[in-house]
């Protein structure tokens, strides 16, 4: 990131702040954390907030009651637990500021443990025009007005955003090296399978080495968008209302976990179409809709088991970031097929981005292409698609008769992302997964417009 300046001093990009944070630790907050709000289903909320009522979740997502009104509702419900829990001590504030070290730990696509290392800190915010901080997907105004209105009341960030940087040499990881040989101050487990390691760090030369490194790094936005874009409008609201705030108020900063892209643990998962009516057509006359663009191969391999599965995303694997291709899995005659796009396929009239980074997203052919073009699936259509990332799931909820196809993807490649975000464009939907996400509540950060970040 960069200096910016908004008074006769510069003021650094990267600071650490006092975290509030849960008082227990283990098992006990293992129940209280919760996934960010917008992977959270109405039958997992009700799951997380019968678990514990002392959970994240009954702030970050609280149900609407009957009888609820302007000033009496789950945003004003979420500010006062916020601040019953901070006054009885079940959330304490650390004495001093510091960076919190993450650590996650958990099972890879490939079966293997992996294990990622990231830093969560005040981050200042930049309009995305300015290019410091890039985004790669477009947000939804009534998501950010959503979110908007909870910060208004919880003046808290309680999920931090999460943003990839460039550190070519490991220079971040080497900084914090010696801190994450400590013990950590909080661990948990999701319920994702993620172990969660927390620590804090106060050491001068510590901040200062990692302000350094990242002091002219451009962030990528991984998940978080909404956020993020809540957190602009705050700032620039308070601005409006109580001109002359200090230039460096905390309202100007955000909470982000600051990643790698390099970092061996990040990894970019699918997320599968699951598609509930091919409006009348068989298999076969789905087929012969695709041939002219695609070439067409029947998997012969049992794709329930998991050795024939892997075949299947082997060859899949194959074209990744080379072509656009699929998986296409049938429900009415338990068929498997692998989808390539032809070379030189007539695309002419199908809905398809005209920027040619967006065209080559496998994502993007899928909808244009596939859905929209052939199916006549409406772009946004959310009641006719599901989106998962298992893809076992995806196949034996298709195979089962739950829906009538599958169309299976290879992830999204990091520099298709970094493009897309170069190019100040949005990525389609549902676009990238990174697994595992940040968990909300293990460390929350007060949000005072007159005090430091």
């Amino acid at each position: 990131m960069r200096w910016l300046i908004y008074g006769p001093a510069p003021v650094p990009s990267i600071a650490p702040f006092q975290g509030l944070r849960y008082a227990v630790s283990g098992r006990a907050l293992s129940a209280r954390l919760a996934p960010p709000y917008d992977v959270i289903g109405a039958a997992e909320r009700d799951r997380l907030a019968a678990r514990d009522p002392l959970g994240i979740v009954h702030v970050i997502l609280d149900r609407e009651q009957p009888g609820d009104h302007d000033g009496s509702d789950r945003y004003s419900r979420a500010s006062e637990r916020l601040r019953d829990w901070t006054l009885s001590g079940v959330l304490r504030r650390d004495p001093r500021p510091a960076l919190y070290g993450l650590e996650q730990s958990f099972v890879g696509p490939d079966g293997r443990e992996k294990t990622r290392r990231g830093v969560m800190a005040a981050v200042r915010l930049h309009d995305l025009r300015e290019g410091v901080i890039r985004a790669h997907e477009g947000t939804i105004p009534s998501s950010v007005d959503e979110r908007l209105t909870l910060l208004r009341n919880v003046r808290t960030d309680l999920s931090p955003v999460f943003g990839l940087h460039d550190d070519p040499r490991g220079e971040v990881a080497a900084a914090l090296a010696g801190s994450f040989g400590r013990d950590p101050v909080a661990q948990a487990s999701t319920d994702d399978g993620t172990g969660q390691r927390l620590w804090r760090i106060e050491e001068p030369s510590v901040i200062a080495a990692v302000q350094r490194v990242l002091a002219d790094r451009q962030v990528l936005i991984a998940d978080g968008h909404h956020r993020y874009a809540a957190a602009i409008a705050y700032r620039d609201e308070l601005d409006r209302v109580k001109p002359g705030l200090p230039a460096d108020g905390g309202h100007r900063y955000t909470l982000m976990c600051l990643l790698a892209k390099s970092d061996p643990g990040l990894i970019l998962y699918p997320s599968h179409r699951l598609l509930r009516s091919l409006g009348g057509l068989t298999p076969a006359d789905l087929v012969r809709r695709l041939t002219p663009i695609f070439e067409v191969r029947d998997v012969e391999e049992d794709v329930r088991r998991p050795t024939g599965r892997a075949w299947a995303f082997a060859k899949l694997s194959e074209h990744l970031g080379k072509s656009s291709a699929f998986l296409l899995v049938t429900a009415a005659d338990k068929k498997v097929r692998l989808l390539t796009l032809r070379d030189g396929a007539d695309l002419s009239g199908l809905p398809l981005p005209t920027n040619e980074t967006l065209r080559a997203l496998d994502a993007a052919v899928l909808h244009g292409v596939v859905l929209e073009g052939l199916l006549g699936v409406p772009a946004g259509a959310r009641d006719a698609l599901a989106f998962v990332r298992d893809a076992g799931d995806a196949i034996n909820r298709t195979l089962g008769g739950e829906y009538e196809a599958a169309f299976l993807l290879n992830p999204t490649p990091m520099w298709q992302v970094q493009a897309v975000a170069d190019a100040g464009l949005a990525m389609p939907q549902k676009s990238t997964w990174f697994h595992p996400k940040l968990p909300s509540g293990l460390v929350l950060r007060p949000v005072d417009p007159n005090g430091p970040p």
